[in-house]
């Protein structure tokens, strides 16, 4: 048998590999149980997360041999060790690390160290044998290449498994957790218990439902990706410590935040301040199963009003503050004959109207205080009077008429275009 890795430029690469490292390949064979047990000693003390229990101690013990005992056997055979498959052991924890979330760059760390501790021990035997200077050097140039090349070669087919396993892995847990969410959503699970550990996420606890989603597919054509991210910033940013992000379409995304500690309307306030070029809709924070659904479920009527509202609506909308739209844009048809009947000519769309209306939106919600009208909309109290006046002639009559029809009527302006539309 000849040295089919590397290709022999000198009779005596084939002497030194026969006389220095057959003889050592066989004697790593022999040792290969108490080399296994240094590698996995190091293993535990500086990558732990590896080895969370016994059973994984002794599966990569297992695993560790095998591959011992295959390069000695490389060696002996004198193979190209990049072309070598893996042993079933080591693939099986190749697959496994991954369910257990262990990094792919904590796994190349462990191959890395048996790496060296391999090495070492090569080096150590190759002196002991004792060759003259010459076939010293090429012995080392030899086994080097062939741990370097098994390893590399090894590395490579360790990488495309891990990936592999945690595309499907990431693909299965995703589309079990859509589930989790469908049958929530949809009443179908009704043991918080349960949907628990479906969802990893404690159902008990506080949630803030959110909707994000935008208008327009992203430069890299990758909108999920993105508002994953968004949801995850809203998380931070409202001091939540767990979240739950669920597609609704290319271009949106339904999530939950949550925490311990019920959320405040300045948590909201900052949650809504994160990535801009993306719109947001929160529902009002709630708790349990039943919460679980209703903020989500108000989130979803705040996008709808967001969305009538058009492109140059609000970035961020809370159901808390559309809730009349919400409720009364249900019947699409009916609400913008409601709004055109009480509004009349202050339903028009130029923007010296929309500006007297949303004026007087503001004072009827401010209970007819001009100091706080004008605070919220940056004007002075009289200019605050002066578009109340023209509302009042405007509309024909004055607003202390209908005054529940007129502010229901000026909720749903912002949207009367697509109600006109059928909501489209």
């Amino acid at each position: 048998m000849t040295l089919q890795w590397p290709v022999a430029e000198d009779a005596g690469a084939e002497r030194v590999w026969r006389q220095v490292l057959v003889p050592i390949a066989a004697e790593m064979r022999a040792a290969a149980a108490e080399l296994s047990a240094q590698s996995v000693a190091r293993m535990r003390a500086e990558l732990p997360q590896l080895l969370p229990d016994e059973q994984m101690v002794t599966e990569h013990l297992v695993s560790t041999e095998a591959g011992l005992r295959q390069l000695a056997q490389v060696i002996e055979a004198g193979a190209d060790p990049r072309r070598v498959e893996l042993p079933p052991s080591t693939i099986a924890i190749a697959r496994a690390v991954v369910q257990q979330q262990v990094s792919l760059a904590d796994l190349m760390r462990n191959y890395r160290l048996a790496q060296e501790l391999v090495w070492q021990w090569m080096h150590a035997r190759i002196a002991a044998a004792e060759p003259d200077p010459a076939d010293l050097a090429k012995a080392i140039e030899l086994a080097t290449g062939w741990i370097f090349g098994y390893v590399d070669g090894a590395l490579v087919r360790v990488e495309q498994i891990y990936e592999s396993e945690r595309e499907a892995w990431l693909r299965g847990a995703a589309a079990a957790r859509s589930a989790a969410v469908d049958d929530i959503l949809a009443e179908r699970e009704r043991d918080p218990h349960r949907a628990s550990i479906r969802l990893r996420y404690d159902i008990n606890r506080p949630h803030l439902g959110v909707l994000a989603w935008v208008d327009d597919v992203p430069d890299d054509g990758d909108a999920q990706a993105l508002l994953g991210k968004v949801i995850a910033e809203v998380a931070a940013a409202a001091g939540a410590d767990s979240h739950v992000v669920h597609p609704v379409g290319s271009l949106a995304v339904a999530g939950w935040v949550s925490r311990r500690e019920p959320f405040t309307e300045d948590d909201v306030t900052a949650a809504g301040a994160v990535a801009p070029g993306v719109r947001l809709a929160f529902g009002d924070a709630d708790t349990g199963l039943a919460g679980f659904r209703r903020t989500h479920q108000q989130a979803a009527h705040a996008r709808r009003v967001a969305g009538m509202s058009g492109a140059d609506g609000e970035r961020v909308t809370r159901y808390r503050e559309v809730a009349v739209a919400a409720l009364a844009s249900a019947d699409t048809e009916h609400a913008a004959a409601f709004v055109t009947r009480v509004l009349g000519p202050l339903a028009a769309d130029d923007e010296d109207t929309a500006r007297v209306a949303s004026t007087l939106a503001v004072y009827l919600q401010e209970n007819r205080s001009r100091a706080r009208t004008a605070a919220r909309l940056f004007v002075h109290p009289n200019t605050v009077s002066y578009r109340v006046n023209q509302a009042e002639t405007i509309l024909g009559r004055s607003i202390d008429v209908d005054t529940l029809e007129l502010s229901v009527a000026l909720a749903l302006l912002p949207t009367l275009p697509r109600l006109a539309s059928g909501g489209l």
